[in-house]
């Protein structure tokens, strides 16, 4: 059945049809039951009173997190909570539109996509002559040896597509041994927070190493010049976040990551660095979604960091309306040498659609035409033929793969509806 007017009767959740608009119309009789502002309400949740309005009005929908404390402080014995999950999940919805690149029809499911991303990382795994498994190149389609930083890339990538195609464990205590002075370094040695994060990620998710020996491992990769880079920051909290939320250095890099930003236009927000004397700095749409990433990661256990979620919501609200392509961008880290003889250059690349996506997804409400619009650029570079993510030169950076599956399983727990699998593949229109 169908409500018949808003705030008369519960929505069930075995409507026909449940829509956002729907579950705002139930949300605002809840809370006029209760006898509570939308204020009142949004201070309880720890949202803002613009995230309450929005869900009540049916702009958008509540995150699973905040569909639960609702449900929970309205005592709506679950129901509530349903009504959200079948709003955000419905059995038969038309085909999603993808901005202006058409109609996108599920016809290959997100887990065949994430099945063939398994079986082509297998695939392009290197091993040893004994056929004992070394790891990963940093571009596959070169034929360089294992590194590091791009068999992390691989360990994580392979957890997050589920498929048991090699012996994770064995590889990843291989990795561990892989360690030197300053944790694991790239080609240009030195401190590399960045590649110590990445690594430290993998093992600790692997269970080949503690939680305390990872953050350890974390606090000596840093320096003084890793609070100038948004991107250094939010790599090391995104993993610091995941070993212990509450630990000392986890607060550190919050404070260090917030005070990274500057004012554009009168919004908080990360450019790609934050150094003296720039002259005229631009708000990055990569490093603020990073950025917002590695705080959401936060708020999931500190829901008392009420300046964490301020800084990630005004973020994610300027994410939403800033209109851009999310095509990949690269960083330029010039780092001082470690044997002080001048600097050292690294290009960094970011897949910016991937986190884009990771940004909206894990957004206390979701903004599904941005987000939609982000996921038709993340596909666009997704070569069907090599089962995987492909830069615009038409290398395959593993980390790229990582990035595409991470925002792909980010928005299939956040929504069932958008345009989860690739453009073009045989049955679709």
């Amino acid at each position: 059945m169908k409500p018949t007017s808003a705030g008369d009767r519960p929505v069930s959740p075995d409507a026909e049809t449940v829509t956002a608009s729907g579950v705002g119309r139930e949300l605002r009789r809840l809370r006029k039951a209760a006898g509570e502002t939308q204020a009142q309400t949004a201070r309880i949740i720890g949202v803002t009173r613009a995230n309450l309005t929005q869900w009540e009005t049916g702009k958008y929908l509540p995150s699973t997190h905040n569909a639960r404390q609702l449900d929970d402080h309205f005592r709506a014995a679950n129901a509530l909570f349903k009504l959200v999950e079948t709003a955000r999940s419905p059995q038969d919805h038309p085909p999603a539109t993808v901005g202006d690149a058409g109609v996108v029809e599920t016809s290959r499911s997100l887990l065949q996509v994430f099945h063939t991303v398994g079986a082509k990382l297998a695939g392009h795994l290197i091993r040893g002559d004994d056929g004992k498994p070394l790891g990963w190149r940093h571009n596959l389609q070169k034929t360089t040896g294992p590194k590091a930083l791009s068999t992390a890339y691989g360990i994580n990538a392979m957890l997050v597509v589920g498929d048991p195609y090699i012996d994770l464990h064995t590889l990843a205590e291989d990795l561990y041994e892989l360690q030197s002075e300053h944790g694991w370094r790239g080609r240009a040695g030195g401190k590399r927070p960045e590649t110590t994060a990445s690594v430290v990620d993998a093992l600790f998710r692997t269970s080949t190493m503690s939680a305390d020996e990872g953050l350890d491992l974390l606090e000596e990769s840093l320096d003084s010049y890793s609070r100038t880079r948004p991107y250094l920051l939010s790599a090391v909290l995104h993993t610091a976040a995941r070993l212990r939320p509450d630990a000392p250095l986890t607060d550190r890099l919050i404070d260090a990551l917030l005070a990274a930003r500057l004012d554009f236009d009168g919004s908080q927000l990360w450019p790609e660095k934050n150094e003296a004397g720039l002259v005229a700095p631009e708000a990055s749409v990569v490093h603020t979604a990073r950025s917002v990433v590695a705080l959401r990661d936060v708020l999931r256990s500190r829901e008392d960091r009420n300046d964490v979620r301020e800084a990630a919501d005004e973020a994610t609200q300027w994410l939403i309306d800033r209109s851009h392509s999310d095509d990949g961008v690269a960083e330029d880290l010039e780092r001082p040498r470690p044997d002080g003889d001048g600097t050292t250059r690294i290009i960094i690349r970011h897949f910016t659609s991937a986190w884009v996506v990771q940004a909206l997804a894990t957004a206390p409400f979701l903004p599904l035409p941005r987000l939609n619009r982000a996921l038709g650029t993340l596909w666009e570079r997704y070569d069907a033929d090599q089962g995987l993510w492909a830069w615009g030169s038409g290398d395959l950076p593993i980390w790229q793969t990582l990035d595409a599956v991470t925002a792909l399983r980010a928005a299939a727990l956040a929504v069932a509806a958008p345009p989860l699998s690739p453009p073009g593949t045989p049955g679709t229109t």
